[in-house]
């Protein structure tokens, strides 16, 4: 991969200076240190991932007090983390809230995914770690699959201290998801952050992935329910969404209208992106036919 040329402001979000930090691991030898960490492995026991912490100019492998994840290549699915660092920009250019994020070289140059963490914050020379629940803590159960965006709105209305604000973030959210064809956004990528101030809100968007690009046989549109469905989903169906989420109909059109309106410039990102061609060419055609049905 060439090496992205990132500009100041990017780096000192990520590291608090503007510096590009390496990473002194070959990506044959992730599983292991994955499995060397305490909790340190997998996302949904495909993925494996590393927690980081910046050591001078290198970022190294802790068991505790990281402040970034590293997710690598994997057998399993093609380019993933090129997959996610796109997904996350476009997510960023419609106006998510999103972790701050981006895509670095291992030692033997392979891409890999690093991710800076918002649930750690630094006090001197300590990191300290803010309350974080994901959906799934919350709402229980065996099955990271099962429930609805309503469900995740009512636990939102419940503990969110500005819940009207915080479900229109997860209409946005949902929305997105569906036209950039995430169809395994489950409970575990939903998640309530509790700021320093004590004040309760969905966390920064994470986990921006398209599934559909690299599960071409994917069953489903979304990974939980809209309107007691997953699949076959309209314009329509999101704005009854808006509806049963309190969110006023005109702010749903017109979300709904930005999101449309990005097209052009998703299928410049799409086309400029780090994917092969291949996939640039399969995820600008995913995009596109689910901005269609978000328009009409």
């Amino acid at each position: 991969m060439t090496p992205i040329d990132y500009d100041g402001k990017t780096l000192r979000k990520m590291f608090g200076k503007p510096i590009r930090p390496t990473i002194p691991i070959k990506s044959g030898e992730i599983a292991g240190e994955a499995q060397k960490m305490a909790g340190g492995l997998s996302i949904s026991g495909v993925q494996p991932k590393l927690s980081l912490r910046l050591d001078g100019g290198r970022l190294i492998p802790v068991a505790r007090g990281g402040r970034f994840i590293l997710k690598p290549q994997t057998q399993a699915f093609r380019e993933l983390p090129q997959n996610e660092y796109l997904c996350m920009r476009m997510g960023r250019r419609f106006g998510l809230h999103t972790a701050p994020c981006l895509l670095l070289e291992l030692a033997d140059g392979e891409p890999a995914y690093l991710v800076k963490r918002f649930d750690r914050i630094v006090k001197g020379r300590r990191v300290e770690k803010l309350a974080c629940e994901d959906m799934h803590q919350i709402l229980g159960g065996p099955d990271k699959y099962a429930g609805s965006h309503e469900q995740i709105a009512r636990v939102i209305d419940e503990h969110c201290t500005f819940a009207p604000l915080e479900c229109q973030r997860l209409f946005e959210l949902t929305i997105f998801n569906f036209a950039v064809g995430n169809g395994d956004a489950h409970r575990k990528n939903f998640s309530l952050l509790t700021g320093e101030d004590g004040t309760v809100a969905l966390s920064p968007a994470y986990d921006l992935v398209s599934s559909r690009l690299v599960i071409p046989g994917e069953q489903e549109e979304l990974a939980l329910m809209v309107g007691g469905r997953r699949s076959r989903l309209r314009r329509d169906d999101f704005l009854a969404l808006a509806g049963r989420l309190g969110i006023a109909p005109e702010y749903a059109v017109r979300k709904l209208d930005e999101l449309v309106a990005l097209r052009n410039e998703y299928q410049g990102m799409i086309a400029g992106s780090e994917l092969s061609a291949g996939l640039r060419v399969r995820l600008a055609e995913i995009v596109g036919e689910r901005l269609d049905r978000l328009g009409s």
